[in-house]
């Protein structure tokens, strides 16, 4: 299904301590092998190292990394969601990504934990932002 196509991982970053957002970019960490080794695509996610580099509590910088990952979603083929609500940053970008014509799928969503389920439209997930 997504076998040599380039894939953009769309997870949560932001938390409310520094060790929530440690845990959320080894999350996307995970994502990036777990697609690849599953899905055979090459995956990209800003949000896996740039935190470290930028400080996502400074508007300025917080600004060049979504920058920085719109620009690397401009690479892929694909957008999957990873994990089980949509963050108010990943709505962007998957607004973004359906924008681009991009294929979107949602791997461990609430409706089929652990499967991918491709997404046609915003209109289907658009509830499933968290607060």
């Amino acid at each position: 299904m997504l076998s040599g196509k380039k894939a953009y991982i769309c997870s949560p970053l932001s938390a409310p301590t520094p060790e929530g957002v440690s845990h959320n970019m080894e999350m996307a960490k995970f994502y990036l092998l777990r697609m690849k080794q599953i899905y055979h695509c090459r995956t990209f996610a800003s949000h896996a190292h740039l935190p470290l580099m930028l400080d996502d509590s400074i508007p300025e910088e917080r600004a060049a990394a979504l920058r920085i990952g719109m620009e690397m979603m401009k690479l892929c083929d694909v957008l999957i969601i990873c994990g089980r609500y949509i963050s108010a940053g990943m709505g962007s970008e998957v607004q973004k990504a359906f924008e681009m014509g991009l294929e979107v799928f949602w791997y461990d969503s609430n409706k089929a934990p652990f499967d991918l389920i491709q997404i046609g439209s915003w209109k289907e997930i658009e509830n499933e932002r968290s607060a």
